[in-house]
C-alpha cells in the first residue's frame, strides 16, 4: 500500500506568475519546477498561490473583507475563476512533466468561518493519494460562514493539510532566499534568517518584511511563518526555500535541509 503521509509543496504565486503584469504566467519557470517536482518519489500535494491572477481581482472587491456589497458577487465569481486559470496552467505542466496532477477546487471541500478554515472533506484527496496521484490545490476565494466570503490562502491549506494528513514534511517555495530581517530586494543589509521557531519568532517578526513586490490579500511572509510554527507545533517541519532557483525546490524534495530558512518547535 502506497503511504499517504505526503510531502506537501507550496509554490508562491511570485515565483510562478509576473506579479507586475495581470494574468501572465512564468511559463518557462513553471515548467522547469514541475520537472523539479518529479524528484518527489512518495506521495505529494501541491498548493500555489495566486500570484497576478488571484490578488488583483480579490483585491479590487475586497473579497477577503467579507461581504458588503453586491458588487463584491462578481468579484467573487471572477477571482475564483482566475485561479481557475491559473491552477490549469501549473496542472498542465505537471502533466506534461509526466507528473499525474489533477486540479482540486479548495472552495468546494474547505468550510470556513471569519477567514480560518473550520473543517475540510478529504475523502476525495486521500483516495487520490493512495492511488498515486498528486492533487493540486491552490488559494481561494470561499463561502464563508461568518463574514458572507473571504480569501482562503495557499497558506492556510498547506497548514491545514499537513495536519490531516499527517504530512512527512512541508517545502514552501517562494522568490527569495528564505526569510530576512528585511527585504533583500531593496536593502543590501538585508540578513537571511536560517531558523525561526517559537523561541525567536517574537524579535524576527518586528522585522520582518515580505520581500515580495505587488499587491498580496493573504498576509505576505509573516503569515507564513505563523501558520508554519502552528503546524511546528504538532511536529512537522517546515522550509521556505528560492524556489526562482534552478534545483533549489529539487534539492529539498531530495531531502536536503538549510537550502533557506527552516521553521522548527524548538
Amino acid at each position: 500500500m502506497i503511504d499517504i503521509r505526503p510531502l506537501i509543496v507550496k509554490l508562491g504565486g511570485s515565483v510562478i506568475t509576473d506579479k507586475r503584469r495581470q494574468f501572465t504566467v512564468k511559463r518557462t519557470v513553471l515548467r522547469r519546477l514541475a520537472r523539479e517536482l518529479t524528484a518527489a518519489k512518495g506521495s505529494l500535494v501541491l498548493v500555489h498561490g495566486g500570484g497576478s491572477f488571484g490578488h488583483p481581482v480579490a483585491s479590487k472587491y475586497k473579497i477577503a473583507e467579507g461581504y458588503g456589497n453586491p458588487r463584491q458577487l462578481i468579484g467573487f465569481a471572477l477571482t475564483h475563476r482566475a485561479m481557475e486559470k491559473l491552477n490549469a496552467y501549473v496542472v498542465d505542466a505537471l502533466q506534461q512533466a509526466g507528473v499525474p496532477a489533477v486540479a482540486m477546487q479548495p472552495s468546494a471541500c474547505a468550510v470556513v468561518e471569519n477567514g480560518r478554515i473550520k473543517s475540510m472533506e478529504l475523502t476525495p484527496l486521500r483516495k487520490l493519494l493512495k492511488l498515486g496521484l498528486v492533487p493540486v490545490l491552490y488559494g481561494d476565494a470561499v463561502p464563508d460562514l461568518g463574514k458572507g466570503m473571504s480569501i482562503l490562502s495557499g497558506d492556510q491549506l498547506v497548514a491545514q493539510l499537513a495536519c490531516e494528513l499527517g504530512a512527512k514534511r512541508v517545502i514552501l517555495g517562494v522568490d527569495v532566499d528564505g526569510v530576512y530581517t528585511v527585504n533583500p530586494k531593496t536593502n543590501k543589509n538585508a540578513k537571511l534568517v536560517q531558523e525561526i521557531s517559537l523561541s525567536n519568532w517574537s524579535s524576527v517578526k518586528k522585522r520582518l518584511s515580505s520581500g515580495v513586490g505587488g499587491r498580496d490579500v493573504t498576509g505576505g511572509m509573516a503569515k507564513k511563518v505563523r501558520e508554519l510554527l502552528a503546524l511546528a507545533e504538532r511536529g512537522v517541519e517546515a522550509e521556505i526555500v528560492n524556489a526562482a532557483k534552478p534545483n533549489i525546490l529539487r534539492r529539498a524534495i531530495l531531502g536536503e535541509v538549510g537550502l533557506g530558512t527552516r521553521v522548527v518547535a524548538r
